[in-house]
Formats: C-alpha cells, sequence, structure tokens
C-alpha cells in the first residue's frame, strides 16, 4: 500500500464470517486508537453447499446412529443461517 499525503486505498476480500477489527501498522508504529481501527462485521455469503457431520464410528450397510448434522454453507464453510430446505 502506497500513501500519498497520508492517505492510502487498499482493497481486501473476508471469507471468514465474523466481526473483526481492521487495524493499521506501517511494520513499526501500530496504531490502536480508535481513530485507527475499522470495525467491520463479515456475513455468510448465498448457499453453496450443504455440510455433513457424523457422529464416530458410523458402519457401512446400516442406519446412521448418533447425532449427525447436515449444514448450509456457503463456498468459503461459513454455516449459511437463512437457508430454508423447504424452498
Amino acid at each position: 500500500v502506497v500513501f500519498t499525503n497520508g492517505i492510502a486505498t487498499a482493497s481486501m476480500v473476508l471469507y471468514k464470517a465474523e466481526s473483526a477489527v481492521i487495524r493499521t501498522t506501517d511494520g513499526t508504529i501500530s496504531a490502536t486508537g480508535n481513530t485507527h481501527e475499522l470495525p467491520v462485521t463479515v456475513l455468510a455469503a448465498s448457499f453453496s453447499k450443504l455440510a455433513v457431520s457424523l457422529a464416530s464410528p458410523q458402519v457401512n450397510g446400516t442406519a446412521f446412529t448418533g447425532t449427525n448434522t447436515l449444514t448450509a454453507q456457503d463456498a468459503y464453510g461459513n454455516t449459511v443461517t437463512s437457508f430454508n430446505a423447504s424452498g
């Protein structure tokens, strides 16, 4: 990132759905005050896949046992809570 008169523009892509804080640093001086922090909230993208989690052990040729889960996820593995299987 190149600064001109103390101002720089940069692009970043965030994939993990979470609340986070982006802090500035020049590699030697860290700015941690509120004026140099950017709070961000990353939301899950649209539904992309289903993830299956099976209780162990499972035996081939028999019904599943234990608590097994099926989770709607986006392309990055974040849980998509707005997914509606009835649609």
